[in-house]
């Protein structure tokens, strides 16, 4: 901009002849043009932007993010800053103690949890009182209180029943759900320690309290999810047909008995052709759920494989082929070319197999993930560049990607530890116009459908970074933009960041709300593509101080 000089002797260039007009017009320019060169120097000569990502804001931190501060572009009256941010924006992605409470989503005390793999067996009991009771309360007392922390006691005798349930398996698992989300994550972390992508499952409600138990695996740093398997109606899972190996129900308390064996149906929809179900513990209404789910697994062609020490296993046929219970032989739903309706409840019918081997990829689609790479790649090598501490092993965990796309997103941070949510977002009716989540589950990842003119289906403050990439322009005229990003407020962290991409005059209307509205703290960067390219990078942080707490730092 104009430095104050200048624009007094443009304010009195009216007064003089026109030489001086002339002149003073030049300085003006020559000013604004100086402006924006300095703004868009290399990273030699930036400034240096600190984002709060860590956990002890409002107190002392350990280290600071870094960003390096280069974006030349002004539109849509935005006034993108390439100075130092004020102190609380510095400390990021660093602390790990006590927060204040959080704008926006009322938190007392919230604390960083610990890293992984550390988090695996002690969580910090404030964080999850609700699951610190059901953890007490639980009849093995998988975990105790010590302190002001939960510990989990079960990692032995969890690693001994993993043994025993891939021995009875005795096939590749690659990606498994657990439904019942097992000792509050305890059984999904033995597997995904042993290479299995695992994604847990509760109800948020009901006798074992899956809300608190989907808090808790997160809290781990576990893949969990709220959804309504088991309730009555039952909605869909979150997930495309075929996307598992191996489903899981370690004493989960799902009534697999009613509703004709609908559950037992939905189960089979996620489960890949030949993949395996598991029922471990006795059913909790005895004999006579055993023998439900015994006839409608028969009903489904399911075969038996093992059934010792307390836990079954069947498997799912790999085609349908000769698949003749009698009068209990399974209704095949219809429609199966029409779009997925993903929110809609279960339907008492089974997916059909498509038999044979499934076609080749086309060359097409092997170059179009080829270059997805690459660019993504080049993408995240830039947010790294940009806040170093980003791919800092250990800094955060569990991530959400709000449009996931191809999950290219997801695959460039592989080397990461960390997990990433994959959303493939429904835009308009519960319907996926381009449904690219089975293809991020063939990538060994894991993904679910969400509609995000809707609350996402998980417990406040679940994740430690969300992205998101065009998302506000693809819901532009379906939803209020406001409603999007208080959602992002409840679920984020204290002290932790979103990283979205978009269109310049959306960021600077984004970069308003949050800075105006939420307190957050927040930057706009050129992408890798450079100043000339209208898609721009905002770095935000969700700040953990009310205004009490701001009142007393000051």
């Amino acid at each position: 901009m104009p430095n104050a000089g200048a624009a007094r002797r443009c304010g009195r260039a009216t007064h003089v002849d026109l030489l001086t007009v002339v002149l003073a017009a030049m300085l003006c320019w020559a000013s604004y043009t100086l402006s924006i060169w300095h703004n868009s120097r290399g990273a030699a000569d930036s400034s240096v932007l600190g984002l709060v990502v860590g956990a002890t804001v409002c107190g002392d931190a350990d280290e600071e993010l870094d960003f390096e501060a280069r974006h030349a572009a002004d539109d849509a009256g935005l006034s993108v800053s390439s100075g130092p941010a004020n102190s609380r924006v510095r400390r990021a992605l660093s602390s790990s103690g006590p927060a204040p409470a959080a704008a926006g989503t009322t938190v007392s005390r919230y604390r960083a949890p610990f890293p992984w793999p550390a988090s695996r067996g002690v969580v910090w009991a404030g964080n999850s009182a609700r699951g610190a009771k059901a953890a007490a309360a639980a009849a093995n007392k998988w975990a105790r209180v010590d302190g002001d922390m939960l510990r989990f006691t079960d990692a032995a005798a969890v690693r001994a029943y993993a043994y025993v349930v891939l021995r009875l398996v005795a096939a590749p698992v690659r990606a498994a759900v657990d439904v019942g989300a097992m000792h509050g994550g305890s059984w999904a972390a033995e597997l995904m320690s042993r290479g299995v992508v695992t994604v847990s499952v509760a109800a948020p409600w009901g006798a074992s309290d899956g809300a608190a138990l989907v808090e808790l695996a997160l809290e781990r740093g576990v893949p969990a999810v709220l959804a309504a398997a088991g309730g009555a109606p039952s909605r869909r899972l979150p997930f495309p047909a075929g996307a598992f190996d191996m489903a899981h129900c370690g004493r989960c308390l799902v009534p697999w008995h009613l509703h004709g064996g609908r559950f037992l149906m939905e189960i089979d929809r996620v489960l890949r052709p030949g993949g395996y179900w598991v029922h471990s513990g006795a059913p909790a209404n005895g004999t006579h759920e055993r023998a439900a789910i015994e006839a409608a697994a028969a009903s489904m062609c399911w075969r038996s494989v093992a059934d010792q020490n307390g836990v079954t296993v069947w498997q799912k046929p790999v085609g349908h082929v000769g698949c003749d219970a009698g009068e209990n032989s399974p209704r095949f739903c219809a429609g199966q070319n029409k779009k997925f309706k993903w929110d809609s409840d279960v339907e008492p019918c089974i997916t059909p197999i498509q038999e044979g081997a499934a076609p080749p990829r086309e060359a097409s689609a092997a170059e179009a993930l080829r270059r997805d790479s690459e660019t993504w790649t080049r993408r995240v090598a830039r947010y790294k560049a940009v806040a170093t501490q980003l791919g800092q092993k250990g800094r955060l965990r569990n991530l959400l990607d709000m449009n996931a796309r191809r999950g290219g997103f997801v695959a460039a941070l592989a080397d990461d530890p960390v997990w990433v949510m994959s959303v493939v977002p429904a835009t308009g009716g519960g319907d996926t116009d381009t449904d690219t989540l089975p293809a991020i589950y063939d990538r060994g990842l894991i993904g679910a459908y969400h509609d995000w003119c809707e609350p996402l289906p998980t417990p406040a403050l679940s994740y430690d970074l969300l992205h998101a990439d065009s998302l506000f322009t693809m819901y532009r005229d379906r939803c209020d933009m406001e409603d999007i990003l208080l959602e992002m407020d409840r679920i984020l962290r204290p002290g932790r960041a979103v990283i979205i991409r978009d269109d310049i005059a959306i960021l600077a209307r984004i970069k308003n709300f949050f800075t105006d509205r939420m307190r957050w703290d927040c930057q706009i960067f050129d992408g890798e593509d450079g100043s000339d390219d209208r898609e721009k990078i905002l770095f935000a942080a969700k700040t953990c101080c009310n205004d009490e707490d701001r009142d007393q730092e000051q």
